[in-house]
């Protein structure tokens, strides 16, 4: 329907309505939802103590209302953030209401008028669809003017293809009931009769992720609708809703390196968030839940065609090992081997992570990990990626079925038994005849370099991105034989130069960033209940004499083989507080795990009862036998920490010791230009 075609119907005196707008010009349109039944809508916007007054409504049947002349302001938007600023977008806005309990619910008769009539309306003003917008409340509170595109409108069918016309096969029938079944965990509602649902119907995308609503991304200037699955994301400019894009198109079949603008970074970056979102509405998420370039797990999902996230990268509870659930695998590396990322469908299920790893994956379902369930075993067989729904019954032209979602196909099994896959089915007619138009404009991917990449961030740190520059990243798991190495896009992760290459930032003062926590203080307490009272006396400059038997009640011997090399280690043993003594043989473990002993060049001192040299009067941790210092040489006290790549740098270090609970003192920064205390690591958490 065009929009010439669109009947207005005008409600009382639309040219006299609303108010002046004191000379402003319409500088954007703005669409939001109203629940009420059509009648009362109306009735309530012309009250004269109405609480909002649109220019237009649009009830569900598709018939539009007018209310006030574009010409004049309505009312009841108020004042928002509109591209970085605080505007009253009553003065400057033509408001559409529609007849939908939110703007991700409309009817067909509405996408269809507003398919071409919103996008005139715009145009009316010298406006494009990027000034198309709908108001929302940010978690801040504040609000906020976001882009907007309607829902696409049904599409005209192929020649010779009736939509919907229900001429189909019994295996047919059973192919849409499965793919209703599929779209209904995280997809929203499948329709037939619309592109995106087309497509994927057509096309081999796996499950969808999370269902085609607003925001649209928007950028330059222009607006894409997109939908995200598992095996790729797809798009179209503006209105024009049956030429569907790939976002795998515009990638190419090898990425050696993320986008770092354009509309290809700008999907990638809104498939991570739409999925996220998708999977934080089933339960909160634990970890890091943005996509960036430069983690070790985003470049790799991206480069073995993985799909997006579907958890937050997090660390598990245990503290072994830090993962993150994409769509067609799961990446974790031991947390004592941080420069590595792991496949678990690549795994020795006879390893002892094995377990441990599936049972976070089934999280991403809500349902628990069962390694002897038929289904579970079957999609391990088939290679079918992470499970999104539990077994359920799903009854189809009278017959029952149970049926589970994972991310590459849905399996269903019927009265005989057999588990069976949904991508064997004939499609139906509406789906076969389906071919996406031809762009006026195919979109180009944007500009794209290449992106430094570093190891997998944690929850807790997101310091945990570092390893050393001559660092694998896919450290091949040592169960693995040669038969399990990943074909296809995963291959080509293995031997990718730009992964062998990857490193952590050489010059970055601000690198690695600050974890989540911070040190013991003597604030209320703290210090004192978790690590004892110390009495003390002063001896000479910062050094004391502790006078109680606090020493004999907290501190022990502990035994670190990788300090023996240290003459003042006495044989690799030094004293240190006994609630992170434990901690303490873990970490330099850690260290050495991950290929990073190297690094540490001496080791200057632990358990030192003074006090800090910035204040006599406050203890230092040294004195509560919680801190070390190494590298001292090179990371002098009241002065920056040496960076990544020079001679005494302990940066890389750091992310593990932030990981086991310990605050690096190059975190401080005394003077605001980087003057810190580098050497210096001190317990802080007990992990």
């Amino acid at each position: 329907m065009s929009s010439a075609e669109v009947q207005v119907i005008a409600v009382g005196r639309p040219d006299r309505a609303g108010k002046s707008r004191e000379g402003r010009p319409v500088a954007l349109v703005v669409a939001v939802a109203d629940a009420q039944h059509a009648a009362m809508a109306l009735d309530a916007y012309q009250s004269a103590d109405a609480a909002m007054l649109p220019h237009f409504y649009l009830d569900r049947d598709g018939t539009l209302h007018q209310l006030v002349a574009p010409v004049r302001a309505g009312h009841g938007l108020g004042r928002a953030i509109w591209r970085g600023r605080v505007h009253n977008l009553d003065r400057v806005a033509v408001i559409v209401s529609l007849a939908a309990p939110a703007l991700t619910d409309l009817s067909e008769a509405q996408a269809t008028v507003l398919a071409d009539w919103l996008p005139a309306v715009a145009a009316q003003h010298g406006l494009s669809l990027a000034d198309i917008g709908m108001l929302i409340t940010d978690a801040r509170g504040k609000r906020r003017v976001l882009p907007y595109l309607p829902l696409a409108a049904p599409v005209a069918p192929a020649e010779g293809v009736i939509l919907g016309s229900g001429v189909r096969s019994p295996e047919q029938e059973l192919w849409v009931g499965l793919a209703t079944v599929t779209w209904w965990q995280r997809g929203g509602q499948l329709r037939l009769n619309q592109a995106f649902s087309l497509h994927w119907g057509k096309f081999d995308l796996g499950a969808p992720l999370a269902p085609n609503e607003p925001p649209p991304v928007a950028l330059d200037g222009k607006t894409y609708n997109f939908q995200v699955f598992a095996r790729d994301t797809i798009f179209n400019e503006g209105t024009q809703y049956a030429a569907v894009q790939n976002l795998a198109n515009l990638l190419g079949p090898d990425i050696g390196a993320i986008p770092v603008g354009g509309v290809s970074r700008a999907l990638i970056e809104a498939s991570y968030r739409s999925a996220l979102k998708a999977s934080a509405a089933r339960a909160p998420l634990e970890g890091k839940t943005e996509f960036r370039a430069d983690w070790r797990f985003h470049f790799v999902a991206l480069q073995a065609k993985l799909g997006p996230a579907l958890s937050g990268n997090y660390v598990t509870a245990d503290r072994a090992f830090a993962l993150q659930v994409f769509a067609g695998d799961t990446l974790y590396t031991p947390m004592s081997q941080q420069s590595g990322c792991f496949f678990l469908s690549l795994t020795d299920p006879a390893s002892p992570q094995y377990a441990q790893l599936w049972a976070e994956t089934y999280k991403v379902a809500g349902v628990p990990y069962n390694p002897t369930d038929p289904f579970h075993q079957r999609a391990l067989e088939l290679k079918l990626g992470t499970p999104l729904s539990e077994v359920v019954r799903a009854t189809i032209q009278g017959v029952t079925y149970e049926v589970q979602v994972f991310a590459y196909d849905t399996l269903y099994r019927g009265g005989d038994g057999v588990i069976r896959c949904m991508r064997d089915l004939p499609r139906p007619p509406e789906v076969l005849a389906w071919q996406p138009k031809p762009a006026t404009s195919p979109v180009n991917a944007g500009h794209v370099v290449q992106t430094p990449v570093q190891p997998s961030a944690t929850a807790t740190s997101p310091a945990t991105q570092s390893a050393s520059a001559s660092s694998q990243v896919i450290a091949a798991d040592p169960a693995s034989s040669p038969s399990q190495q990943p074909t296809g896009g995963m291959a080509n992760v293995l031997t990718a130069p730009e992964v062998v290459r990857a490193g952590p930032p050489r010059r970055d003062p601000n690198w690695p960033p600050m974890p989540d926590f911070n040190i013991l203080t003597d604030r209320n307490g703290q210090r004192e209940r978790i690590l004892g009272k110390i009495e003390w006396v002063r001896k000479s400059g910062d050094d004391i004499t502790i006078t109680n038997d606090w020493v004999a009640q907290n501190l022990i011997e502990v035994s670190i083989p990788q300090l023996v090399r240290f003459r003042n280690t006495n044989g690799g043993r030094i004293r240190f507080h006994r609630v992170a003594a434990d901690q303490l043989r873990r970490l330099w473990q850690a260290w050495e795990d991950a290929g990073l002993l190297q690094l540490v060049l001496t080791f200057d001192g632990a358990w030192w009862p003074r006090t800090i040299r910035s204040n006599p009067t406050t203890l230092s941790n040294h004195a509560y036998g919680t801190a070390f210092d190494i590298n001292a040489q090179w990371n002098a006290f009241y002065k920056p920490a040496a960076p990544v790549g020079d001679r005494g740098s302990v940066r890389e270090l750091v992310p593990i010791a932030n990981a086991l609970g310990f605050f690096w003192g190059g975190h401080w920064n005394y003077d605001g230009r980087g003057a810190s205390d580098g050497m210096h690591f001190e317990w802080a958490v007990a992990r």
